[in-house]
């Protein structure tokens, strides 16, 4: 039996442009660690997420690309996980091509608008498709993506943290600072 060779790459879609961003029902301007990696639309399905990948090998390589990625069907390319909540997508394609399609997704630079019924209109909102990880397989493809999910959890959390206690714990900081100068003062003095 023949074991064909796959890879597994982690992406990560990110909204660059403020113009993209949700925007926020308060006056206070959204975080932009949560802004750039904001919820993509229900509109990217992994069949499409799929043949754009495959217009934009085709586009840059013609149908030698195409040929790569395994012929006119071009069913070497799948989508093992796409999460539109996270912006993150486990793409499998022959470890032949995967360059192929990793320079396909950089020259990529458009995701459907939010609010389309359909996908493929032609109104796209401007993203950035960034490689996080390349492996040989699905379990440690998940894995990264987990480790980084909670890595940008945690910094969300203390940028929000610093923000809200801030002003808070700097001006009891201070506050005790002084309290504690004055008694030892009068303690010198006895």
């Amino acid at each position: 039996m023949v074991r064909l060779k796959s890879r597994y790459l982690l992406i990560d879609i990110l909204y660059p442009d403020p113009s993209t961003w949700p925007s926020t029902p308060t006056s206070k301007p959204p975080n932009p660690q949560l802004a750039i990696h904001s919820p993509t639309s229900d509109t990217l399905t992994p069949g499409f997420l799929a043949k754009m990948i495959r217009e934009s090998v085709a586009e840059l390589y013609g149908d030698w690309g195409i040929g790569k990625l395994g012929g006119a069907s071009a069913s070497g390319i799948t989508i093992k996980y796409l999460s539109p909540a996270t912006s993150t997508a486990i793409i499998r394609c022959p470890r032949a091509a995967f360059r192929l399609v990793w320079s396909a997704l950089t020259y990529m630079s458009g995701v459907p608008e939010p609010g389309q019924k359909r996908a493929g209109t032609g109104r796209e909102r401007g993203c950035v498709f960034r490689v996080l990880r390349v492996s040989g397989t699905m379990r440690k493809a998940e894995e990264e993506a987990i480790r980084r999910a909670r890595r940008e959890i945690v910094r969300v959390k203390e940028a929000e943290e610093r923000g809200v206690l801030g002003g808070l714990a700097g001006g009891e900081i201070a506050v005790v600072d002084s309290v504690m100068d004055v008694s030892e003062d009068e303690g010198m003095d006895d």
